[in-house]
């Protein structure tokens, strides 16, 4: 039994009483009726959508149970896996963990001119995007840019390399669906990653009808991909019907979409082959700044995985075989390991001179936008990460997995009610209970990383995915929490500041609807105030 089920059972404190001001009481007058007169139970069973699964839990501030229904019951919690990836991942690394993207060269400096080659090497690092810097896409370009021109260097003979082996080879969680892949939501997963792994479109359907819409995109009509756009302008009145597809293994990208008149339509779309799409991008811009190869005979980067020789597959055993059980299997990046020697002295970076590094932002950043934009690539590299932080080997998402498990059961919880298959939500098979989620916000409260987590959270009507709705309600900032959705199912779990001032924790979700989401949207917003003014 954890200590939160402990606690529950045997703390007999009841809510705080408060002395109620004036306007309190006014509030309490005008509480809504439907609240005034239905439980949690009502609630539900009223509700239109047939079939529904429903599972709450609602406890206190000192883990003691107010509510439930279905609480121990297995439900698909969509995006709600972030609650337990980004606390797992918080409470073991710390909310001042950075990031750290180096740069090493190997020659001399000849005047400006660096004669050999130079290498980055990845180090996971998801923030390397606009996101956190003022929309700035390419504000970490900027700073390796800057660490060359300090250098002396403007130019170079030799070859960009980029180094992988922080990761494992495996770009995509297990079962996540095929058609995720075309998207932003389902892109490669890859210790160099730029731009979220995506390529940003825009598309104005500006011109007659039947008349192929314009097309632009970042970054800057960039020849990494391939458009083919049988997109047509459809009459003003008519609604938008989006088709986008993604070539497998390559980066032809189809599009035919039908645009209404005057539609601007703006999509991020996933690409293939991640470190490749980096190093493009980033030779780019360098070239686009100044700064380049002098030598134009042959490619201006190539990439290079290293891995200890303790995963080397012996005389008996693939490559593939070795993925299967050590590395993971679900889809592999095409580029082979070199081994280096644990055993030895032998070190790959021996002959390069350490040039400086590129810092993320803290983590406590990284997790705000994790959780209030509910960013499924910043999840997944944050569970490699903490896999290839935690081993001498490469992250891999099956090892974050097991150290997510071992940490949430040194902070008192059940495992047995976690099936995790990756650290988003949007693969199929993963499975939660609503208890389980109040365990984890409970014991996330009287963490000394309560604030960084809690202030990670969508505040409702206010922020992240959570803007848009209770706007004009009196719960607008009063609720802290973490939405999910994928086909079929809808989460939405944190903490609620009541009307009289106490802070509940609670989790809810509905799985197997076919109604509209709102509806259930509605459900979880009535059931919100009904705690609201309850308690």
């Amino acid at each position: 039994m954890s200590h939160i089920k402990k606690i529950r059972q045997s703390n007999n404190n009841q809510i705080k009483e408060v002395t109620m001001p004036f306007f309190v009481l006014q509030a309490l007058f005008l509480i809504p009726i439907f609240v005034q007169a239905q439980t949690i139970e009502e609630i539900i069973i009223q509700q239109e959508s047939k079939g529904v699964h429903w599972s709450i839990s609602v406890v206190d501030e000192q883990g003691q149970s107010l509510e439930s229904w279905n609480d121990q019951k297995w439900m698909v919690p969509a995006s709600n896996m972030k609650l337990i990836t980004s606390a797992a991942v918080l409470e073991e690394l710390g909310s001042e963990f950075r990031y750290k993207t180096p740069i090493y060269v190997r020659g001399y400096l000849d005047d400006s001119t660096w004669v050999g080659d130079l290498m980055i090497v990845g180090k996971g690092d998801p923030s390397i995007s606009g996101f956190l810097y003022e929309k700035n896409k390419y504000y970490v370009f900027e700073q390796i840019r800057e660490l060359l021109k300090n250098a002396g260097i403007s130019n170079w003979t030799g070859q960009w390399i980029g180094r992988l082996g922080y990761f494992d080879a495996e770009i995509y969680p297990k079962g996540w669906d095929w058609d995720d892949l075309n998207f932003y939501y389902g892109v490669e997963i890859s210790e160099l990653s730029f731009n979220n792994n995506a390529v940003d479109l825009e598309v104005l359907a500006e011109g007659e009808v039947g008349a192929t819409p314009q097309i632009s995109w970042f970054p800057k009509q960039t020849d990494y991909v391939q458009f083919v756009n049988e997109q047509r302008i459809a009459p003003a009145h008519t609604k938008y019907d989006e088709y986008y597809r993604r070539s497998w293994q390559t980066n032809k990208l189809y599009l035919a979409s039908s645009l209404p008149q005057g539609y601007k339509e703006t999509e991020s779309l996933a690409i293939y082959d991640a470190p490749a799409f980096f190093m493009d991008s980033f030779v780019d811009y360098l070239e686009a700044n100044s700064m380049e190869d002098i030598v134009k005979y042959r490619a201006p980067y190539r990439i290079e995985r290293w891995w200890p020789d303790l995963l080397k597959p012996s005389t008996t055993q693939t490559l593939i075989g070795l993925a299967s059980e050590q590395l993971g299997s679900a889809l592999w990046s095409g580029y082979p390991p070199n081994w280096y020697s644990t055993e030895t002295a032998s070190d790959p970076m021996t002959g390069w001179e350490y040039l400086g590094a590129v810092e993320s932002p803290k983590l406590q950043k990284l997790i705000t936008w994790l959780n209030k934009e509910s960013d499924n690539f910043y999840a997944e590299m944050l569970l490699k990460t903490l896999s290839a932080e935690t081993q001498p080997g490469p992250g891999s998402t099956s090892d974050g997995i097991k150290k997510v498990r071992k940490i949430l059961g040194s902070m008192g919880l059940d495992t047995t009610y976690v099936v995790m298959r990756d650290g988003s939500g949007l693969a199929g098979g993963n499975f939660l209970t609503t208890s389980l989620l109040t365990d984890l916000l409970f014991s996330m409260l009287n963490s000394p990383n309560s604030h960084d987590f809690r202030g990670s959270l969508p505040i409702m009507g206010k922020d992240g995915t959570l803007h848009y709705r209770m706007k004009s309600s009196p719960l607008r900032g009063q609720v802290q929490a973490k939405t999910g959705y994928v086909g079929g199912a809808r989460s939405l779990s944190g903490y609620l500041t009541t009307v009289l001032g106490n802070t509940l924790i609670f989790s809810m979700s509905a799985n197997n609807f076919a109604a509209k989401v709102s509806t259930i949207d509605a459900v979880h917003e009535k059931i919100l105030t009904y705690l609201y003014y309850k308690y």
